[in-house]
């Protein structure tokens, strides 16, 4: 396993670099602040599939999925390797569709099987503290925080599919007890917003106690706790037509039909990661993770959702796939750029390290 400790920023030194870009969004461009914090650690993991990663609270462990969803990896930022467990079967630490992965306390992780409608808790190691079911006849279309004793996602029942009420931006948000299994909260959006492009795709609860939507073309819906509603078009939105790396991710595995290739080559992207990554930190701020450029640098866009406004970028290397954030640190899951010294044309995924201690 390959891995790097670079230089970690000093205070003295501005962690972040502040830089100002101007990102085209059609007709009325917008001055953009965007930071450029420093990677100061890469560590290579052979395998990576899909962009789940959790970053545990000692925010020097992160541990992601390999092996066709049936395998975890952890290690630390200096490459060592903490753990690598599971594999396919429905007995406990095994796994059938690894979705999601997410931190807790005491450097536990947490592991959301889809199919086996099962939450597991890890020590990075993979020793297995314990096992709990979800919800039956469901799927969970996202974690909306870290767990404690308390386990929080958007909730989707098959029922709800059925009737063809499969909306995204109305999900449930449903928390459950980790240690009796019981659904202890459930709460349902207070609204539902309109945007002019007419579509919203998904909404997620704040800790303040509001909601974000996510929806068409660019555009943010930030209800406060008291239902005030604000409709924000991200400034950093560009409305760019995939590439030709897009069009191969969208393909590998000759799964979309041509036709459907040929349309998607054709439709502006969405303004999200399609993986529906973002995060709050621990001030209350939402990190959300864009398909802007993602070529030599991927950015993530960071918004006060209390106040309803852009505070900025965050710029990291390469191709971003996926992210966690805890404290000052960011860790971000990335495929590099194909570079002669990938010979077959596989680009490598890693994951890196960066110190945000100065985004304020």
């Amino acid at each position: 396993m390959k891995s790097v400790e670079l230089a970690k920023p000093t205070t003295g030194g501005l962690a972040l670099a502040l830089a100002f870009m101007v990102a085209s969004g059609g007709s009325d461009r917008a001055v953009a602040q965007t930071f450029s914090p420093e990677r100061f650690a890469t560590v290579q993991v052979p395998g990576i599939v899909g962009g789940s990663i959790a970053l545990l609270s000692d925010e020097t462990t992160a541990c992601v999925i390999t092996s066709r969803e049936a395998e975890i990896h952890c290690v630390n930022r200096t490459g060592d390797v903490i753990g690598v467990f599971g594999r396919k079967g429905r007995g406990p630490g095994e796994f059938q569709l690894i979705s999601h992965l997410v931190g807790g306390p005491d450097n536990a992780l947490g592991v959301v099987d889809d199919r086996l409608e099962r939450f597991s808790v890890f020590e990075p190691s993979g020793i297995l503290a314990t096992d709990v079911a979800l919800p039956d006849g469901g799927w969970t279309f996202g974690l909306v925080r870290r767990f404690d004793t308390h386990l929080a996602g958007i909730w989707q029942s098959f029922d709800v599919l059925r009737r063809g009420q499969a909306s995204t931006a109305l999900l449930p948000l449903i928390e459950v007890d980790i240690a009796s299994g019981e659904v202890a909260h459930q709460e349902i959006p207070p609204v539902e917003a309109e945007v002019e492009c007419g579509t919203i795709i998904y909404g997620v609860p704040t800790p303040q106690g509001g909601w974000v939507y996510v929806a068409c073309e660019g555009h943010l819906v930030f209800v406060g706790e008291d239902g005030t509603t604000t409709v924000l078009r991200a400034p950093t939105y560009t409305g760019e037509l995939p590439d030709d790396r897009d069009v191969a991710e969208r393909g590998a595995g000759g799964t979309v039909a041509r036709e459907d290739l040929e349309e998607y080559r054709n439709t502006p992207e969405h303004y999200h990661l399609l993986l529906a990554q973002h995060k709050f930190d621990e001030q209350g701020r939402f990190w959300i993770a864009t398909q802007r450029d993602r070529d030599e640098y991927s950015y993530l866009d960071v918004y006060v959702p209390g106040d309803a406004v852009f505070l900025g970028s965050v710029r990291v290397d390469d191709r971003i796939i996926g992210f966690d954030l805890l404290g000052s640190t960011l860790v971000v899951v990335v495929e590099r750029q194909v570079s002669p010294e990938n010979p077959d044309g596989i680009a490598e995924r890693a994951v890196d390290w960066y110190d945000v201690s100065g985004m304020k």
